[in-house]
């Protein structure tokens, strides 16, 4: 080990390395780690330096690993998976309880899985959760999580069939009643555009330039849910917002952009039954909001979201 130390600048340096190469990204991996992207990339510059070789291409849309640093992920990666489940089983040896880890979005964590955390404690009382959350698109390989949500194709039988992707522009109850003068404003994601919200609202040709952006989706639901626009509800995000009717439809219209949001579960690990059984609570639950939302709102046709493909 102490030969080890000697070759790599400091032991922080891998997390990074392993964060950047996981989304090659070096801006999504300064957001999970807390830090800046000018942060993250002197640490790997220093790393390159004193390893003597170069690991990422840098360009855009990101940073693509060169042939030594996929030879490096792959190492660390795996060194990385079996710390951490030596650290689960030292941790369920000291509570008692299975550690299950979910990776998903920081939104769908915030608005659908707190507001019920406590319905999935009394269900799950000797199941500790922990998070692989994703504050941007949710992409990325699945290895160490036991439960991954993703997006995919109709064509795409990955994982377990949770619904048909859907978004609905959704607001605060009170935000249309009455009309904002000059139209209602727009609350998007950064990065991404809000002419699909747009062309279904009446007015919001008069006010494009009165909109609000964010880097994560959370942060566009809570803006949404203090008043302060019409954001597009992505169904599995703000399900439960809208049986709260905490947020309502702008216009009684959905949106398939045409994905499946799917969970995979992963191949190896212990504990497959309490996985397996936690994965089936998710999409219970799921599907049972756009149950509820279906009867609430019958326009809107949700009951075509519960199965692949929109097949009756």
């Amino acid at each position: 080990m102490e030969g080890l130390r000697r070759k790599l600048p400091s032991a922080n340096a891998l997390f990074v390395f392993e964060a950047a190469a996981r989304h090659e990204n070096f801006t999504r991996a300064a957001e999970e780690l807390n830090v800046t992207q000018p942060a993250v990339s002197r640490t790997l510059a220093g790393l390159e330096q004193h390893l003597g070789a170069r690991l990422f291409l840098r360009g855009k849309p990101g940073a693509r690993l060169t042939e030594d640093g996929i030879l490096l992920k792959k190492v660390v990666e795996s060194a990385f998976s079996q710390i951490d489940g030596v650290l689960d089983q030292l941790q369920e040896r000291r509570t008692g309880k299975a550690q299950v880890t979910l990776s998903v979005s920081t939104a769908f964590t915030t608005h659908w899985l707190m507001p019920r955390i406590a319905t999935f404690q009394k269900a799950f009382s000797d199941v500790d959760l922990r998070f692989q959350l994703i504050p941007g698109p949710v992409t990325g390989p699945t290895g160490g999580v036991d439960i991954a949500m993703r997006y995919g194709g109709p064509s795409d039988s990955t994982g377990w069939f949770v619904m048909r992707e859907a978004y609905v522009p959704v607001c605060a109850p009170s935000y249309l009643d009455p009309p904002p003068e000059g139209g209602p404003a727009l609350i998007r994601l950064d990065g991404t555009a809000a002419e699909g919200v747009a062309s279904r609202m009446p007015g919001t040709h008069q006010r494009r330039e009165s909109q609000l952006a964010f880097s994560d989706y959370a942060v566009v639901v809570q803006a949404a849910l203090v008043g302060q626009g019409i954001a597009a509800g992505w169904m599995n995000i703000v399900s439960y917002w809208m049986n709260e009717e905490r947020l309502v439809p702008a216009v009684e219209e959905m949106v398939l952009p045409g994905r499946d949001c799917r969970l995979l579960t992963r191949a190896d690990g212990p504990h497959r039954e309490v996985v397996h059984a936690v994965r089936d609570w998710l999409v219970d639950q799921m599907q049972a909001d756009l149950r509820q939302i279906a009867r609430r709102y019958p326009a809107l046709g949700v009951e075509t979201l519960l199965t692949p493909g929109g097949q009756a």
